[in-house]
């Protein structure tokens, strides 16, 4: 049913006003990310794939996905253009040759480097509205929240 105009949606449980809120927070931070790693050529997936294999070196796709929590599918198509543009390599893996594997060419490792300042700064803008404290705070309550999700 469309609400009228001035008016808002009415729920029922604070905490869908609240999830609304953290997606909000979640999409804004994300724009802002997005509209920085423009600059340097890369999306946000491309970064992230960037930042997971800068921080844990070659990895095979499958791990790569779990930890950015997509399917290799998905993955597949960030790693390809990833590859176009000679910032990773697959390479198939010496004992198990089913797996494959995805690490930093030198042009992406050093792309990695200057990103991550790039990044950290962005970063630190959006939560400068919150005091150390508060930032501590909310880390605190986030972890609980993602400990409580992953266990139902």
């Amino acid at each position: 049913m469309p609400v009228s105009p001035g008016k808002r949606p009415f729920f029922t449980r604070y905490s869908t006003s609240l999830w609304i809120r953290f997606l909000r927070v979640n999409l804004v931070s994300n724009k802002k990310l997005q509209d920085s790693l423009e600059e340097l050529g890369l999306t946000s997936p491309q970064f992230y794939v960037l930042a997971t294999l800068g921080y844990a070196g070659g990895l095979p796709f499958g791990e790569i996905g779990e930890k950015m929590m997509v399917t290799v599918s998905n993955l597949t198509g960030i790693v390809d253009r990833l590859e176009e543009k000679g910032l990773v390599a697959r390479e198939r893996d010496s004992d198990d040759r089913r797996v494959v594997r995805v690490k930093l060419t030198e042009r992406g490792a050093k792309l990695y480097k200057s990103t991550i300042p790039l990044f950290e700064k962005c970063i630190s803008q959006f939560f400068s509205p919150l005091s150390k404290t508060q930032q501590k705070e909310l880390a605190a309550l986030l972890r609980k929240l993602a400990h409580v999700s992953w266990a139902h």
